[in-house]
């Protein structure tokens, strides 16, 4: 169940859904070795509410749908360039960095503070699940997300030659959170400053090449043609673990 647990790990400080975790599993690369049917399911959610590496907590509302937008897709194959064809889908995740918090907990979450964690309901102190797929779904549906612990995000972001000891800035963790959360996707430099972290140019380019530094992201040059025919030369962000030359 190690893919499992890297998906809700991935997902970042924000959880992942349980509809979430089906999609993200369903395109996981390379392939998730079970059929998600609802015997499936059922079985990957008992392992999930015993591991204890996993909390569960209850947000305010309803998680909005996530979808994957595949960017690569709209790559013509004879010039490299991404031709534009559709919006950015709408930001599920919005930034809200938690900072200096006492506990050591790093990354972002826009209901850090309203979350209210059930954990106990689910399961036992001795890792018994208490609810089924089907009792949790009824219960809570999509207000209900599960989060990795600190030290099993941090690894997942920093992959197996990372150094677990390294300790980043609040905002740098965070943008790193945001390059595990898109997978094999990354992220543009531009969009990071522009629409999701919404800082200054050369703030954002600090604190990239902090990262770079340390090894733990890759950079590739992407441009993009977009609908008004205007073209946009940015750099492609990702996970040392999800590089692919391109």
């Amino acid at each position: 169940m190690d893919a499992v647990l890297d998906e809700v790990a991935l997902e970042g400080l924000d959880g992942i859904s349980i509809q979430t975790l089906w999609l993200r599993l369903r395109s996981r690369q390379p392939e998730f070795g079970l059929n998600l049917d609802p015997l499936s399911q059922q079985f990957i959610w008992t392992c999930v509410s015993r591991t204890d590496e996993i909390r569960f907590y209850l947000l305010p509302e309803n998680r909005r749908t996530v979808t994957i937008h595949d960017r690569f897709v709209e790559v013509d194959r004879n010039t490299g360039i991404h031709e534009m064809r559709q919006a950015e889908p709408q930001d599920v995740y919005p930034v809200s960095v938690v900072t200096d918090d006492p506990t050591g907990v790093q990354g972002s979450c826009l209901f850090f503070k309203e979350r209210v964690d059930v954990s106990d309901q689910i399961r036992s102190a001795d890792l018994r699940a208490l609810l089924t797929l089907e009792q949790v779904q009824t219960r809570w549906g999509e207000r209900l997300v599960m989060v990795a612990s600190q030290e099993v995000r941090y690894r997942a972001l920093i992959g197996p030659e990372g150094n677990p000891e390294l300790k980043l800035p609040d905002l740098c963790y965070c943008i790193l959170e945001r390059l595990g959360r898109a997978r094999w996707q990354g992220e543009l430099q531009r969009d990071l400053h522009t629409r999701i972290f919404r800082m200054d140019a050369g703030k954002m380019h600090y604190l990239r090449r902090k990262l770079d530094r340390n090894g733990l992201i890759t950079l590739q040059s992407h441009v993009a043609r977009l609908p008004s025919g205007a073209q946009q030369h940015s750099l492609l962000l990702l996970l040392k673990r999800f590089h692919v030359d391109r």
